[in-house]
């Protein structure tokens, strides 16, 4: 009866073994899937002006880019896969980028360019969204992007919401920010404040152990505070839940 009882313990434990070493194997099998999934949706949507201090009659080159290395651009997004892309003028009115055309790096990599006539002055808001909604293999993705540019003076447009989900609102025009002032900067999703991180980086940036110059917070009030310490193209994005993102570029002087 003994030698009955310490082999069925024997198998019990290796049972038990034999268990725990699978639920291991399951669990490395889901760390290393997430971290994959993880890479896949690190990449923000930014856009880049050639000018962001124009003069009234100039046109401007608008650059759509989508990577993970603010400035640089990894995978070409064609115009048929943006949802938006288009700028405010200073007078309110909103006008789609008509005249578009794609700068290629290699067969996937490269930016989408448009071209805007500034036609009077005053603050630019440049647009884009890429939406995708979510499948059986993928979530629901949606990235953001808005340049401020700004010809002579004006600041109508600057701080205007325009219903992108989640959304960055300089309360300040960049065109009055000085080195070491500070950007005051609301954050919303879906319209309402949201407190939640908020990185910042400078054209030229460049860091072994952070990957963006600055991190803030906003508070409960969408609130935060950039500090502009160098006179750059600027670069502010916020993540939120899986893959909802929006940035703003903007220069300093």
């Amino acid at each position: 009866m003994e030698e009955k009882k310490t082999a069925k313990i024997f198998e019990s434990l290796i049972v038990r073994q034999k268990a725990h070493r699978i639920i291991k194997k399951i669990l490395l099998i889901i760390l290393i899937i997430s971290f994959h999934l993880t890479s896949s949706f690190a990449h923000d949507l930014w856009i880049i002006a050639d000018n962001y201090y124009p003069a009234v009659g100039e046109k401007v080159v608008v650059k759509v880019m989508f990577g993970h290395n603010f400035p640089d651009y990894n995978i070409l997004i064609p115009k048929e896969a943006l949802s938006e892309f288009y700028y405010i003028a200073p007078d309110g009115q909103k006008k789609e980028i008509s005249k578009t055309w794609e700068e290629k790096k290699e067969e996937k990599n490269g930016y989408l360019a448009g071209e805007i006539t500034i036609e009077q002055e005053g603050t630019y808001l440049i647009c884009a969204a890429r939406k995708v909604v979510g499948e059986e293999v993928c979530v629901p993705s949606e990235k953001y992007a808005k340049a401020i540019v700004i010809a002579g003076k004006g600041n109508k447009t600057v701080s205007q919401m325009i219903n992108q989900r989640i959304e960055i609102i300089p309360l300040k025009n960049p065109s009055e920010i000085k080195i070491d002032d500070i950007l005051p900067v609301k954050i919303l999703y879906e319209g309402k404040p949201l407190s939640t991180y908020i990185y910042a980086a400078y054209s030229g940036y460049c860091s072994n152990e952070e990957p963006f110059y600055i991190t803030a917070k906003s508070d409960e009030d969408g609130a935060a505070s950039i500090k502009i310490s160098k006179s750059f193209l600027w670069f502010v994005t916020v993540n939120f839940k899986r893959d909802f993102s929006t940035s703003i570029t903007f220069e300093i002087k």
